[in-house]
């Protein structure tokens, strides 16, 4: 029970949210369609901030552990901080991808 906690909880607000707005906001199939779209156009955002994140922090380590011999684990990119920066990067990112224009 407790691995099916997390996906239940979200499961539970989205119908939630889902039901709000469309009982509540009246908000068209058409407009939750462009929102899931959307969400889902940022999640490919962040994935390609963070693949690119992770990637030049792995050379940087690398780079440090060559050039000083201190050692700096590879498991410090893997921590939350990381995770909530790429997300604030990726949010930015993706904010200026759709006001450029170039779609």
């Amino acid at each position: 029970m407790d691995k099916l906690y997390v996906p239940l909880l979200i499961l539970l607000t989205s119908l939630t949210g889902y039901l709000y707005a469309v009982r509540a906001l009246r908000v068209g199939r058409h407009d939750l369609v462009r929102a899931f779209g959307g969400a889902l156009e940022f999640i490919g955002c962040w994935m390609l901030v963070y693949g690119a994140n992770t990637l030049c922090g792995l050379a940087l380590i690398l780079l440090i552990r060559r050039l000083t011999g201190f050692f700096i684990s590879v498991y410090v990119l893997g921590g939350v901080v990381m995770t909530l920066f790429t997300f604030l990067q990726a949010l930015v990112a993706y904010h200026l991808w759709r006001v450029s224009g170039r779609k």
